[in-house]
């Protein structure tokens, strides 16, 4: 699951880390959802950023046991690495929502191949860190829920598909907050069964609170 939404007019990582009104009701609908189903899950993680336990919370119902908190799911430090474009390459955020598919395509590549000097984790440890998570996790029990965000989402996607950088973004700005993915564990590796899905918002008076950022 990826939180919900966040402080989106923050230009930090510190500012970010808060839900919004809007993600703190995401957050709610999702659990009401979860215990409509009675769903159960057998063990339930969570990153260590505020968005990430908060969405969590909201969610633990469907999980008997304690938040197991792992850093490993925390996103990747999008906005000092953008700093770090802008200081090292004079590459400035985009004005438009358009604008973010080229950014995100030359942030990744320059983060990809080294470009960028002193990143807070090297592109290799990311992917490291998700693919080490995912064998946590399946160990975890039958059915485990993980609160993360949408850069690891997308890395697991990237993964279980075995796609390529240029798809790894796609799924990275397809991603909403409060979307569920689903990845199934069968044969050796890690299939994609459902992205995103939004069944706790597709009810008419909810569509408004559906959101990308």
């Amino acid at each position: 699951v990826r939180h919900g939404q966040a402080n989106s007019a923050a230009t930090t990582e510190k500012d970010y880390d808060q839900l919004s009104a809007l993600g703190q009701d995401q957050a709610a609908y999702l659990g009401e959802h979860f215990s409509k189903l009675n769903t159960q899950f057998d063990a339930l993680f969570a990153g260590t950023l505020h968005r990430q336990q908060d969405t969590a919370k909201a969610l633990q119902h469907a999980s008997k046991k304690p938040i197991i908190t792992d850093a490993r799911l925390n996103e990747i430090e999008y906005y000092t690495l953008t700093q770090q474009l802008i200081d090292q390459f004079d590459y400035y955020r985009p004005d438009t929502d358009h604008g973010y598919i080229d950014h995100f395509h030359t942030l990744y590549e320059y983060w990809q191949k080294g470009k960028i000097v002193n990143p807070p984790e090297t592109y290799q440890m990311y992917e490291t860190r998700v693919t080490d998570m995912l064998d946590d996790m399946r160990h975890a029990g039958p059915s485990v829920l993980a609160v993360t965000s949408g850069g690891i989402i997308a890395m697991a996607i990237k993964i279980a598909l075995n796609l390529d950088t240029a798809g790894l973004i796609k799924c990275l700005l397809a991603g909403m907050n409060t979307g569920v993915t689903q990845l199934q564990y069968i044969h050796g590796s890690f299939t994609l069964i459902q992205m995103n899905a939004l069944p706790h918002l597709e009810h008419p008076s909810r569509l408004d609170a559906k959101s990308f950022y």
